[in-house]
Parts: C-alpha cells; structure tokens; sequence
C-alpha cells in the first residue's frame, strides 16, 4: 500500500471539516488499508456487484480503499449461495470521521467506549482513548477475527466480543460513550442502561421507509436518553432490526383503485421527506419497480408493511382513477400522503429538526422539542 494515497485521504478530510478536532492523528496512526480483506466487492449496476481481490486487481483495490466511499467486504453473512445482498462493510471515511466528532472525545479525559461493531473504527477510537478502554462488540466470527488481526497488527488489543451488539456488554459496563456503525431503527435499552448518566450514544438511525439519521442521545439518571439527529446518513442494520425481506407475493384480498392526492415522487423528493413519512408508518416499506422494456409508462411506487396491506402507485399520470391499488387491512399510500401532507404543514422541516427520548420500554420521536411528539412505540 502506497501511504501517500492515504495520507491524501485523511488531508482531505480534514480539508472538507470531515475530521473533529483531534481525530487527525488517529486517522494517520490507522491506515483503512488493515482493517478491508483481500477480497472486496464493487457495485455492478442498480442492485448487483462483481469481486476483485487484491492479487489480482491491486490497482482497483488500493484506489477503493483509498476513496472516501464505503467497502462492501462481505454478502450475504457470508454465505457463499446468497441472493448478494451487502451485509458489511467498512464505513465511508468522512462519515465515520463526523460520527467520531460527535463523542465529544476531548484530549486528556480518561473515557471508556462501548463500540458496536469491529474492524476500523474500532482502531480509530483505540488510537484516540487507548485500547483498554474500548470495548467493541461484534455479531459475526468471522468479521470480529478479521478485525482482531488487523487491530494487533496496528498495535491495539481492546476487549473484543462475539455476540449481539445490541445488548451491550454488560461486564465492562459503565461507558462513558456508546458509538455504533450499524444502523437501529429502536434504540436498545441496554445501551442506555450501561451508559453513565452525562454519557454519549451516538448511532445511525432509520425506519425501514428510510435509513437516514445520526442520532446523538445524551443519558440522564434512570435510564433515560434523550437528543437530536445531527446529521443525515445511512449504514446497514444490525442484524436483529434489519427490515424484513421485499415483499413479492402478489396482493391478496379485494383491490381499491383511486387516483394518487399527490404527485407520488413527493413523498422521495428528499431525505427529510421521506424521513418524516417514516416516522408516521414505521412498519412500512417501500421500492421504485419499473418494466425496463418502456419504463416512462410502467415506473411505479410498491409499498407494503409486514401485515399483509400494500400499494402500488404509477409514476406517471396519477390523477387517473387507477394510478393507485391498494390491498390488505390498511390504506397504505392514504397514509403516505397524509404523512408527506404533516410534513409539509410543518414547514417542510429537515431531520435535524428531530429528535428522541428512549427509555426502558418506549421510544418517542419528535419535533423541535420533546413535548411535540410525533410518533410511539415499544422497543422491548
């Protein structure tokens, strides 16, 4: 590996803000180069990707890793017979080094670190606090011993765990900070628990309509978090929370066709939209499908939840009365578009707007401030 490459790399960030202060020096005591595996895949279209190693294809492996853009390292858990669906990856640079700035890790404090998840960020936070104070919890074998190698390799030996992230670690526990690198669409009460009160979690955070937040809690007395999205981005799930498979079975049950409120692509037109829709239909999930042969005609809106309701909306002419079809017990895109409705009523606003309060058994979303809650539900 050239560290020149690298050292670009991190100057960049740091040239664009992407790097908190203080981060730089662990950004070059870590090279990214340690914690990918030989063998690396590339995205092949809108849903696919080809394998290159770095044997046989050194020039395109040195420039992904070096790139400000994720590494897909893993499909299917690692099934070799899967349908080639990401399932890890390691972070895109300048998101892992804004997610680290919101820790609020100061030099000279003596801080512990729960980090769920293994492989860079992990060196990184070692690299910052010291390695006996980061604790990193890892569902998969084989990803946790990739990463244990690549850390004693940059020199770190932190306590590394194989098992659910999302129930923490108890034995180590309190943490001054909790950092996670896989998405929750419910914040699990154990990471509250096991967090000092005056402690940090941050953590991507979504629904399974749309993946988009970073969620900064700060921990009270009685197991209780509460804070704002910061920042708008997008990692896997954990494994536990990941939504359920796209819905292909056809549609049963008697069919109500309708034209669409709402020029459908409202609902997408961006991340805080369609964050807001989220928020209003938790359970439900959407896809763009179209016919390849005459997509301009045939491009449609499929959403569905897991209880048996879904619609599919055309894209194009949605004022005809059968743009929309809707099955099952819920009217699901009459839904959609009394969410994207609220959302424009409120001003159109950003998710940053939002924010969370997670306690034992609840998690309330809201807007601008807790008093204005927006959405409820049980997280055990």
């Amino acid at each position: 590996m050239n560290d020149s490459e690298y050292e670009e790399l991190v100057a960049s960030l740091g040239e664009s803000g992407a790097l908190g202060a203080g981060w730089r020096g662990a950004f070059l005591r870590t090279p990214r180069s340690l914690f990918v595996p030989e063998r690396i895949w590339l995205a092949a279209g809108p849903s696919g990707y080809r394998q290159i190693t770095e044997r046989d294809d050194p020039e395109a492996w040195r420039a992904t890793v070096n790139a400000d853009a994720p590494v897909v390292t893993q499909l299917d858990d690692g099934e070799e017979s899967g349908p080639g669906v990401a399932t890890s990856s390691v972070s895109m640079p300048s998101l892992v080094g804004r997610m680290l700035a919101h820790l609020d890790v100061r030099d000279g404090t003596r801080l512990s670190v729960l980090e769920i998840g293994s492989g860079w960020t992990t060196g990184l936070l070692c690299s910052r606090v010291g390695a006996r104070r980061v604790v990193s919890v890892e569902i998969d074998p084989q990803v946790a011993g990739r990463a244990r190698k690549a850390l004693a390799l940059a020199g770190h030996a932190p306590v590394l765990v194989v098992g659910d992230g999302t129930r923490g670690f108890p034995e180590q526990a309190p943490y001054d900070r909790v950092s996670s690198t896989a998405a929750v669409h419910r914040v699990p009460p154990a990471w509250v628990a096991q967090t000092k009160p005056g402690g940090v979690i941050v953590t991507p955070w979504g629904t399974p309509f749309c993946n988009a937040g970073l969620l900064k809690l700060h921990v009270r007395e009685g197991e209780e978090a509460e804070g704002r999205f910061v920042d708008s981005v997008s990692f896997m799930w954990v494994r536990g929370q990941r939504p359920g498979a796209p819905a292909d079975a056809p549609p049963s049950g008697e069919a109500r066709y309708g034209p669409s409120a709402i020029n459908p692509e409202s609902v997408l037109e961006s991340v805080h939209s369609a964050f807001a829709v989220g928020l209003h239909l938790p359970t439900v999930r959407y896809r763009v499908v179209w016919d390849e042969s005459d997509p301009r005609t045939t491009r449609r809106l499929v959403l569905w939840d897991g209880d048996g309701s879904r619609a599919t909306v055309f894209l194009h002419d949605w004022k005809a009365t059968d743009t929309v079809r809707q099955t099952g017990p819920r009217n699901v895109w009459d839904e959609a578009t009394a969410a994207r409705g609220w959302w424009e009523s409120e001003g159109e606003p950003e998710l940053t707007r939002f924010g969370v309060t997670a306690t034992a058994d609840t998690q309330h979303v809201w807007l601008d401030r807790p008093s204005r809650v927006v959405s409820t539900w049980r997280v055990s």
